[in-house]
């Protein structure tokens, strides 16, 4: 079978350089497929089949020729004629050439070329340029308007994988920037149907799709090593070694994550109200596209969770992405931000294009007011390239066309800019509060691995399992009035504590009971919070039916007498 490759993004740029828009296309690109794809097209096309020279550059080969060989592209190091033989140097260098060791010379020796003669220049695998020792900026702009250069056909092709590393702003309005796809879902289809007929793997059509969608946000040299690597590791493509090599890989960019959800709403305690809103407004659309078309219903595009910490935003994320069988991947957002001028904007750019690849998919984002507001007149360099990836991402969350899901948390939504609250940025803003007393059952039961279709291993107890949750709704669930998710998880954790240090093979009612009368939570300042969080959940949900809900379901408002554990 045929590898078949896209030529979409190198007809783009021939296609710009015919209309004259510049001789210079830089393609976003470092993929070694897409580099050797572009090197066979100029020099087997109709296309350039008037150019008389095919250059390329590279830092560590330097300068070159380039002619079509048996098995492709043949590069050739170039040497310069030597103006001047002395006895010593014909000895030397008996053909009379030598090398240009430095960018700005071979700059310079190809200026000639592109001005007199039909020329294609490549330029690969450039990461900087020190300007003042290259002049390589000047040369693109003197190229891109020089009239000679336009009239002979001449091409200058620059690939590097940002080029806002190797041209400022004021160069970059003089060259065709063109970002290439790492890979289209036809192209991973007919690689993993090429390199599973090589080694010999039985493959189906349902199992191509589902690695083509699995691998989705690879280049073709990632997806043909993970290919490779799963086959030696399992003799087949395995999804599960491919999820984690392509995680493995994710990861590298520093800025993503790559998570396997491991739970789903059955080993979330409570919040019934917020289950059945996204069940019904997000999930159902996302598991039914064709009706949701038939109503002009778009995908949902984002959610906002918002409240105090502990109140389980970060776990119902990785529950979603489960329910509705979608990655999940989690913006890495203290990493976005770089002392190095320039880093954090294209760290912000490099996010958002790999998890659109990697889309549809869940894009957690926690703490998402880390992204600040918007501000007057930058004070200084830092302000404005936390500008820049504030108005990046503010961009991302209004695009028409973005596929990613996005779920922001948050626990001071008056932080936000108001820019994140309008409508069209998040589809629904919904309060996590704290747990009534039906929730907090639940959720005792979860960690006690008592949860009715939960994942988890019951706990062994000297009650009979018939009997927990009516314990607990008796003795425990009234002791832990206004505790949130992640305390009831420690009051199960110091309960375990206890019955271990005992030497208890089981966990005993006493302690659980211990462990609830010796927890100590802050009660005044906790009915503060709560009263606080009433009054964001009044004030940023747009849902009056849902907020309803929530407070009926979750009662916070209720007059529960029990005493709040060590309220003291």
């Amino acid at each position: 079978m045929e590898r078949r490759l896209d030529e979409t993004w190198i007809r783009l740029g021939i296609l710009k350089r015919k209309a004259n828009y510049s001789p210079i296309i830089c393609y976003e690109t470092v993929d070694p497929k897409r580099i050797y794809q572009l090197k066979s097209f100029v020099l087997t096309s109709g296309e350039f089949s008037n150019i008389e020279h095919f250059f390329l550059y590279d830092p560590w080969d330097g300068l070159g020729t380039l002619r079509k060989g048996p098995d492709g592209p043949l590069f050739e190091p170039y040497k310069k004629k030597a103006l001047t033989q002395t006895a010593l140097s014909s000895r030397i260098r008996p053909e009379g050439t030598t090398e240009i060791p430095q960018l700005k010379g071979i700059l310079k020796e190809i200026d000639g070329f592109l001005k007199t003669t039909a020329t294609v220049f490549i330029i690969q695998n450039l990461s900087e340029a020190r300007e003042a020792e290259t002049g390589f900026q000047a040369a693109l702009r003197a190229w891109a308007i020089d009239p000679r250069v336009v009239a002979k056909g001449s091409t200058v092709f620059v690939l590097t994988s940002d080029a806002s590393k190797i041209m400022d702003d004021f160069t970059k309005e003089f060259v065709v920037v063109i970002p290439v796809d790492p890979s289209t879902r036809e192209e991973r289809a007919n690689l993993i149907q090429v390199v599973g007929e090589e080694l010999g793997v039985g493959l189906d059509s349902s199992k191509v799709e589902a690695a083509s969608v699995s691998l989705s946000g690879l280049n073709l040299h990632q997806i043909e090593s993970v290919l490779l690597e799963s086959y030696q590791r399992t003799k087949d493509f395995s999804p599960d070694t491919m999820k984690s090599l392509k995680s493995e890989m994710v990861k590298r960019s520093g800025v993503l994550e790559v998570r396997d959800p491991q739970f789903s709403f059955k080993d979330i305690g409570g919040y019934h109200a917020i289950k059945d809103f996204v069940r019904k407004y997000v999930i159902n659309v996302l598991k039914r596209p064709e009706r949701a078309r038939h109503f002009g219903l778009g995908l949902p595009k984002g959610l906002l969770f918002f409240g105090p910490p502990g109140t389980g935003k970060s776990l119902f994320s990785n529950a979603l992405a489960s329910e509705v069988q979608l990655p999940f991947i989690n913006l890495v957002t203290e990493n976005i931000y770089s002392k190095w001028l320039g880093e954090s904007g294209q760290n912000m750019k490099n996010a958002i294009m790999l998890a659109e690849k990697m889309s549809p998919a869940i894009v957690f984002v926690d703490e998402i007011d880390r992204f600040g507001k918007r501000s007057g007149a930058a004070a200084g360099s830092a302000e404005e390239e936390t500008q820049r990836v504030f108005s990046q991402f503010l961009e991302w969350l209004g695009r028409p066309d973005r596929e990613a899901i996005i779920v922001g948390t948050t626990n001071v939504p008056e932080h936000l800019d108001e820019a994140f609250l309008r409508a069209g940025r998040f589809d629904y803003k919904i309060p996590f509060l704290y747990p009534g007393p039906q929730a907090r059952l639940e959720i005792l039961l979860v960690h006690l691995g008592y949860a009715a279709g939960g994942k988890r291993t019951p706990v062994p107890m000297d009650i009979p399992a018939e009997e927990v949750a009516g314990f607990l709704e008796e003795a425990i669930v009234p002791l832990t009035k206004n505790f949130s998710c992640a305390e009831l998880e420690e009051l199960v954790t110091r309960a375990k504590r206890f019955a271990f240090d005992k030497d208890r093979d089981r966990l005993h009612r006493e302690d659980l009971l211990l462990a609830t009368k010796t927890f100590r939570i802050d009660a005044a300042a906790r009915k503060r919070t709560i009263a606080l969080c009433m009054s964001q959940a009044r004030r940023f949900t747009d849902d009056q039916t849902f907020l309803d809900a929530i407070e009926e379901e979750d009662k916070v408002y209720d007059n529960e007498d029990a005493a709040t554990s060590g309220s003291g």
